[in-house]
């Protein structure tokens, strides 16, 4: 079974930093606040749940809760990680020393592409 990340007990603490060793579990608030948007984030592109109508938004997330696929979990936590990133970035958008940067974006095409993958199959019409 394939649960979300969180930082609440010591356990779950543990299993993040292991998966995200800069996780900044020194401050659980903020940390449970970048897991619970990047979450939120993944949900709300995430293709409708199979068997719900796509208009059942929070029933959805709901039914995502119970057994997030291991592609969500994953897209959760980089995602947090963009979003922790992008919150240390400098005023020109780049994080990094020593003349090398990188500029952070939050659910860029790599993450929407771990949630919604693409097939190998073209579509022409």
């Amino acid at each position: 079974m394939t649960t979300w990340y969180s930082a609440t007990t010591p356990e779950q603490a543990d299993r993040l930093l292991a998966a995200w060793p800069d996780a900044p579990t020194e401050n659980q608030e903020l940390c449970g606040f970048l897991l619970d948007i990047a979450r939120e984030q993944v949900l709300e592109f995430a293709p409708p749940y199979p068997g719900l109508d796509s208009s059942e938004r929070w029933e959805h997330m709901a039914a995502w809760d119970l057994d997030p696929a291991p592609r969500f979990v994953y897209a959760q936590l980089q995602q947090a990680t963009n979003l922790w990133n992008a919150g240390r970035a400098q005023q020109d958008s780049s994080v990094g020393s020593e003349g090398y940067s990188f500029t952070p974006r939050p659910l860029d095409k790599t993450i929407r592409s771990i949630i919604r993958p693409t097939s190998g199959v073209a579509n022409v019409f």
